[in-house]
């Protein structure tokens, strides 16, 4: 990874917090949305965003309903970034199971 796209990165990542909780307080109550990742391609043209859902009966609706969202939440992005950057990089969710992953582990050892 270039040294451009990791700061687009955690640019992008700093950015999108605030504004991906304020839009899912709205769309999904009663859910915590948080951006753990944002990986940047090297042309700047996509970011895959890794997001966390907690207090969800069903993560893979709420991340549906959340890439439904896309369009307005990336010209938010663009309101608040439009000034450093040329151009808006197009955002992919993904679900970030490292937690549950985590939570798996640590039943199996338990039962040890």
């Amino acid at each position: 990874m270039s040294i451009r796209s990791e700061k687009i990165s955690r640019a992008v990542q700093r950015d999108l917090s605030p504004i991906l909780s304020r839009v899912c307080q709205r769309i999904l109550p009663g859910e915590l949305v948080t951006v753990l990742e944002v990986k940047a391609t090297a042309d700047l043209g996509l970011a895959k965003v890794y997001v966390s859902i907690l207090n969800s009966k069903d993560k893979d609706k709420s991340l549906y309903t959340i890439d439904f969202h896309n369009k307005e939440i990336r010209q938010e992005l663009a309101q608040v970034m439009g000034k450093r950057v040329r151009k808006i990089p197009e955002l992919n969710f993904y679900l970030d199971t490292t937690m549950d992953h985590a939570e798996r582990i640590n039943s199996i050892l338990d039962n040890l």
